[in-house]
């Protein structure tokens, strides 16, 4: 709401009114959208989808016939540890970006959205259940959690990463009628978790709604691996990272859409029509997305000859 009280009267907010269709014509000028069963026109276009828009989104690219390119799927758990451990880092930095390289598979594992004495939460993907984290102005908890995940970029002729990450998430949900929590020693030990060695472990679990099982019937062994190879890296710059009372939530996805050819002011090949955000596979994060949208902004009001003002 402050956002959209601090925009000027002319500006109209339309809310729970999905977009179903781009327009364009076949000369390839973008016409506008239909949302909500009514056709709005425009002379700029921006579509600015969150993750959950990505297929959408790529279905969409596909029918106005723009170049898209398989983005990597990002999929892992989310970790709880005691704060304490993470303090060395998260006092200097609050959001630290840690990336390793595995040992067995040489991929990209890298840890993501590091929520200092915060909270687990669960996502809700389309009915879909996965997991995620936050940190809270004025309520704190004794633990920090952040996202390990490994990047997996594929080639063809394989092009549905995202319903590749959703399959290992519905095995999740099909496990545990939810995400899983279970603790790294167990995983180690190749046992599931139960409700009472989660009550007998030392780290409380922020989000006891998650289902106490055993994530190696979910993840892929080379996840697996990686992941664990992530927690031994993280206890040299973190001791106590890798403890067997560390709990793992499962599974996390970043679903990143299909890229799609732009230009460098974020462009499509049809004029005045721009795609910025995560579900269009542009970014990868909110400092990032804010500054796409501010890249467009200031394009758009170059070409109107408007003053970019403080955009």
């Amino acid at each position: 709401s402050h956002m959209r009280d601090s925009l000027p009267n002319n500006v109209t907010v339309i809310a729970k009114t999905p977009v179903d269709t781009i327009l364009a014509d076949k000369d390839g000028s973008v016409l506008g959208v239909v949302a909500g069963g009514e056709t709005y026109h425009c002379k700029y276009l921006v579509s600015a989808p969150g993750r959950d828009g990505a297929e959408w989104f790529a279905g969409e690219a596909k029918r106005l016939g723009l170049k898209t390119k398989s983005n990597a799927v990002d999929i892992g758990v989310r970790v709880e540890s005691p704060a304490e451990i993470y303090e060395p880092i998260t006092d200097l930095c609050y959001e630290s970006k840690l990336v390793y390289f595995s040992e067995d598979f040489d991929d990209r594992v890298r840890t993501f959205c590091m929520n200092p004495y915060g909270f687990v939460v669960t996502e809700n993907n389309n009915g879909l259940m996965t997991v995620n984290g936050h940190s809270y102005a004025n309520k704190k908890s004794q633990n920090t959690n952040f996202a390990i995940l490994v990047s997996k970029q594929f080639t063809e002729p394989f092009h549905e990463p995202i319903e590749y990450g959703k399959y290992i998430a519905s095995l999740a949900n099909m496990l545990g009628g939810g995400p899983i929590v279970q603790r790294l020693g167990d995983l180690r030990d190749g046992r599931r978790s139960t409700p009472e060695r989660i009550r007998r472990g030392l780290v409380q679990p922020t989000m006891p709604s998650a289902a106490p099982g055993d994530l190696s019937l979910v993840l892929p062994y080379r996840f697996l691996k990686d992941i664990m190879g992530m927690f031994e890296a993280l206890d040299k710059v973190a001791p106590g990272a890798n403890s067997r009372h560390t709990l793992l939530y499962g599974v996390e996805v970043k679903f990143y859409s299909s890229r799609i050819e732009l230009s460098n002011k974020l462009e499509t090949v049809i004029p005045n029509f721009f795609a910025i955000g995560d579900g269009a596979g542009i970014t990868r994060g909110l400092a990032q997305a804010s500054a796409a949208g501010v890249v467009v902004g200031r394009e758009i009001c170059a070409r109107i000859g408007q003053p970019k003002g403080d955009i």
